[in-house]
């Protein structure tokens, strides 16, 4: 990358003329574009279980805590998938109907994460990599506090939850409107009602939601999307983005939110389609060796003790 182009633009610049370069080798692709209804039953899905995770946690604080560390912080991270999925506006055709839904599914984890989602998500896809749009990448604060020692890395993804939030709105003005103000009046008011009926079951809700962003395997897909595992061979080059897939059987449960190459390269394809986007095109673009292999709690504990792995690699 030349001194004089940013990291946003060059980001930006490599997926979208990888995006150009595979629609001429195979212009069928075109056909995966638009959106899935049938994304919103999944969603629907994921409310009822994590619904039913709380009911069973209503009355015992331990089965609450075991609940919030095991299952639901998965649950929620598909929740955090799908609501994903809804920013992108490829559940349903009308805008208006995504934002609705994904503000009825953001009610279990509590904090109103929906609205603010939508509207500084596709900084992060136009800004890719620059710490000046992209709410994804650290602060330059937290790279120097956190850097790549082991402990403040786990510190760090232990309070992912609240830290991603305030960097978002301190990074990128939120705009109000009746969305946002659904978003927050509704997820109060279910979290009120719910710690009324149970505190355990609102524990349970809480801590799955802190998780589910947090020092959890469930989390493993943060630090994967856009950032390499400290190996040698997955370092990318100046023609490469710094956006990596993971190919394993968690997109299951994940709306294939591993496909994240694809993703990035063909942001219109809803999550159902991007394996067979991947198939046409192949592993001559999207080859098997640069991706993460595994997801999981090694992976995770590889991006902390790892000294060759840094906050600073998010954005670059």
């Amino acid at each position: 990358m030349g001194a004089s182009s940013s990291p946003s633009k060059h980001h930006w610049a490599l997926h979208a003329n990888r995006r150009r370069q595979i629609l001429e080798q195979y212009p069928n692709i075109s056909l995966l574009f638009g959106v899935d209804v049938r994304t919103q039953f999944y969603a629907y899905a994921c409310i009822a279980l994590q619904c039913l995770f709380a009911y069973f946690a209503r009355a015992s604080a331990l089965r609450a805590v075991l609940l919030a560390i095991t299952l639901g912080p998965y649950v929620d991270a598909a929740i955090l998938c799908f609501l994903h999925e809804a920013t992108h506006m490829l559940v349903f055709r009308r805008v208006a109907f995504n934002r609705l839904l994904a503000v009825f599914t953001n009610l279990p984890l509590l904090l109103p994460v929906s609205e603010v989602l939508r509207q500084h998500h596709a900084r992060h896809h136009r800004g890719l990599g620059d710490a000046s749009h992209d709410v994804d990448v650290p602060a330059h604060w937290e790279i120097a506090l956190v850097g790549n020692r082991p402990v403040a890395k786990a510190l760090w993804l232990m309070f992912n939850m609240c830290i991603l939030p305030v960097r978002s709105v301190c990074r990128l003005p939120v705009k109000l409107d009746f969305f946002l103000v659904l978003n927050v009046v509704s997820c109060i008011l279910f979290g009120a009602a719910l710690f009324l009926y149970s505190r355990t079951s609102f524990l349970f809700m809480l801590l799955s939601t802190l998780n589910s962003q947090g020092l959890h395997p469930a989390n493993t897909r943060q630090v994967q999307r856009h950032v390499y595992d400290g190996s040698d061979n997955m370092r990318t080059s100046d023609d490469m983005p710094t956006t990596y897939s993971y190919y394993g059987w968690l997109n299951c449960i994940m709306l294939n939110v591993g496909y994240h190459v694809e993703h990035h390269d063909f942001p219109r394809v809803p999550w159902t389609r991007l394996p067979e986007l991947r198939r046409i095109a192949g592993e001559k673009w999207y080859p098997s060796e640069s991706a993460h292999h595994s997801r999981g709690l090694a992976q995770l504990i590889n991006f902390v003790l790892n000294p060759n792995i840094s906050l600073a690699d998010f954005a670059h």
